[in-house]
C-alpha cells in the first residue's frame, strides 16, 4: 500500500532521536503500558447491564439552565427529555472532539509534520492513541444509539459543536498549515488534559443511567492517560520549533480553554426546540444575557503548569495571551 507523503514543508527527523529528557521516558513507559489500560482491549462493557428506564440520563447540573425558574418548574417528563438530550450531546460532542481534533493531531505526529515526531516511540503513542480514540467513537456511538432509541430521540439533530466551529474558525482565518497543525495542537492537548475531570462527574454519579456511567468510567480511564500522553508530547515538541513557532503557539494555547468551558447554547436551543420543551426560548435567551465563560468550573492548573514548564509563561507573549484568556 502506498502510504501519503508528507508535505514539502514537514519536518525531518530521519536520524529519529530526541532530547534526553524525561517526557520521552515517561511517552515509552505510557506506549509499553497501553495493554494493559486500554479500554479497548479490556472490553470492560458489561452486556447483561440492561437499560434503567427509570433513571435519568444525565446529570442535571452539567445542563447551562438547571437553576432557571423555567426548568425547574416544567414537568417531569419534559425535564427527563432534556436529560437525555444532555447525554446525546455529550455523546455526540466526544465524536467530534476524537474525530476533528484529537485524531487529525496524532496523525500529524505519525505523518511526521511536528518535529521530533519521527522516532519510532512518539509515532507508537500516537497509534495506540488512535485505536483508543477510535474505540471512543464506537464507544459512545453505542451508548448514544441506545438513548436516541429508548427515548424517542432518533431523529435529533445537532449543530456544530462551539468547541469544533472555534478551532476551525481560528484555523481558517490563517494561510500557513504550521499554524493550523498547531492550532489543532493546542486544541487537542487543552480538550485531553480538560476532559477527565468532565468525565469524572458523570462516571462517579451513581444515581444516573447504569450504562451511561460504565461507559462514561471506560473512557475516563483512557483519557487520564491521554492527559499526560499530550502533555509530554508538548514537551518533546515544542523545544525543536523554530521561535516564530513557539511565539504563535504560547499566543494560541490558552484559546481553546474557552472554546472548551462553551455551554453551547446553539446545540441547546435546537435540541430544546425539536423536544418541544416549554418556553425554551425564554430560558435560553436569559442565558445568553447571562453567558460569561466560566472558567471557574474547570481546573485549568494543569494547563498553566504546562505552559510553565515550556518556558511560555516566561515569554511576553505568554504571559499577555494567558492574561487576556483570564488564566493568569
Amino acid at each position: 500500500m502506498n502510504m501519503p507523503k508528507t508535505s514539502s514543508n514537514d519536518y525531518d527527523d530521519s536520524v529519529g532521536e530526541v532530547s534526553d529528557n524525561q517526557s520521552f521516558e515517561v511517552l515509552e513507559q505510557l506506549a509499553e503500558h497501553w495493554e494493559l489500560r486500554a479500554g479497548v482491549k479490556k472490553k470492560e462493557l458489561n452486556p447483561e447491564i440492561t437499560f434503567d428506564a427509570h433513571a435519568p440520563d444525565f446529570l442535571p447540573e452539567l445542563l447551562p439552565f438547571h437553576n432557571h425558574d423555567l426548568f425547574l418548574s416544567a414537568d417531569s417528563q419534559a425535564k427527563s427529555k432534556a436529560l437525555s438530550c444532555g447525554w446525546v450531546a455529550y455523546n455526540e460532542k466526544t465524536i467530534d472532539i476524537e474525530s476533528y481534533i484529537v485524531s487529525p493531531s496524532c496523525l500529524d505526529i505519525l505523518y511526521g509534520r511536528l518535529p521530533q515526531t519521527q522516532n519510532s516511540i512518539i509515532k507508537w503513542t500516537a497509534s495506540e492513541t488512535l485505536t483508543d480514540e477510535a474505540y471512543h467513537v464506537l464507544l459512545v456511538t453505542n451508548t448514544c444509539r441506545i438513548t436516541r432509541q429508548r427515548r424517542g430521540l432518533e431523529t435529533l439533530k445537532l449543530p456544530t459543536f462551539d468547541l469544533v466551529r472555534f478551532m476551525q474558525r481560528e484555523m481558517a482565518m490563517v494561510d500557513e498549515e504550521w499554524k493550523k497543525r498547531l492550532i489543532n495542537l493546542a486544541t487537542a492537548t487543552v480538550s485531553e488534559v480538560f476532559v477527565s475531570d468532565y468525565l469524572s462527574l458523570i462516571a462517579d454519579a451513581e444515581h444516573i443511567q447504569p450504562i451511561n456511567r460504565l461507559t462514561t468510567d471506560v473512557h475516563r480511564k483512557d483519557e487520564m492517560a491521554h492527559s499526560s500522553i499530550f502533555k509530554h508530547l508538548m514537551k518533546v515538541i515544542y523545544p525543536y520549533l523554530t521561535q516564530k513557532e513557539q511565539d504563535y503557539l504560547a499566543e494560541i494555547l490558552p484559546k481553546p480553554v474557552s472554546w472548551f468551558a462553551s455551554q453551547e447554547l446553539d446545540v441547546w436551543e435546537s435540541m430544546l426546540s425539536q423536544i418541544r420543551f416549554p418556553n425554551y426560548q425564554e430560558m435560553i435567551a436569559d442565558c445568553r444575557s447571562e453567558h460569561i465563560v466560566n472558567l471557574g468550573r474547570i481546573d485549568y492548573s494543569g494547563l498553566t503548569t504546562l505552559a510553565d514548564e515550556l518556558g511560555i509563561l516566561r515569554s511576553q507573549r505568554g504571559q499577555d495571551s494567558f492574561g487576556e484568556a483570564g488564566l493568569q
